[in-house]
């Protein structure tokens, strides 16, 4: 009898560690309030936390710079990649329903009701974007920022914030969350307008092995269902602004 029980005991050990094996996610560097690497927290930390846990997996984060978390990935170094665009795949992997929205904004004091409806706009103000907002803001916008007298870029977006409420600079253009952020920051802080002038960016997630994509969906659309999903939003960004679309909510009429 003591050994069935011991056999019992043992089978139950094994089921949990079987259970509990790990998946190796190939996230950014620092950036809050998506990535926090100190504590490893952060919305996006978070997210495919959960995500990865109601597979039936452990999460274990690799935090690496943007450009290397494919690579990485086709080299077999990681089970998951973060942050992949929609209109760019490569081949030999498989992707996930979009799991992250972003959309940056340009943002300024209430109180000097500038008109800001293009970005062509943005050419009449003083303004602290971040780096290589030039770059990867469309056309329209690298156009501005050729005509402009007074554009400068910065890596640190907390001070882009202090310098707009210190009205050192008219305009900031930054991530609405990161915005947000660094907004619930400051309580006292007098109101601000936002300028959504971008397009929203969605990002998947990307696989090796397309039976784990495939667990990846049906465990995101589980979290998109759960109010736990909305508390995550409203506890890093002070508001729900991550509706995405997913494939198994879509059903025939």
């Amino acid at each position: 009898m003591r050994l069935n029980w011991i056999l019992v005991l043992l089978l139950l050990a094994t089921q949990g560690v079987l259970a509990a094996a790990p998946l190796t996610v190939l996230v950014g560097q620092q950036k809050p309030p998506y990535i926090n690497t100190a504590n490893i927290s952060g919305y996006e930390v978070e997210l495919l936390a959960e995500v990865v846990s109601r597979m039936g997996y452990e999460p274990v984060f690799l935090f690496v710079p943007n450009a290397r978390i494919k690579p990485l990935l086709l080299q077999g170094e990681g089970d998951i990649a973060s942050l992949q665009p929609v209109s760019n795949e490569e081949a030999g992997l498989f992707y996930s329903n979009p799991y992250i929205r972003y959309q940056n904004i340009a943002v300024s004091l209430a109180k000097d009701k500038l008109v800001i409806s293009h970005s062509s706009d943005l050419g009449r103000y003083s303004v602290l974007a971040f780096q290589n907002a030039s770059l990867v803001l469309g056309p329209d916008y690298t156009d501005m920022v050729k005509i402009s007298a007074n554009y400068r870029e910065t890596v640190d977006q907390q001070a882009q914030l202090t310098m707009l409420l210190s009205q050192r600079v008219q305009v900031v253009v930054m991530d609405r969350n990161i915005y947000n952020y660094y907004r619930l920051q400051h309580d006292d802080a007098e109101a601000m307008a936002m300028h959504p002038l971008f397009n929203t960016t969605v990002y998947r997630a990307a696989f090796r092995d397309a039976n784990v994509q495939r667990a990846f969906d049906r465990a995101l659309l589980s979290v998109i269902l759960d109010s736990w999903y909305q508390r995550l939003q409203r506890k890093y960004f002070g508001e729900e602004n991550q509706s995405l679309p997913h494939s198994l909510l879509c059903t025939d009429s």
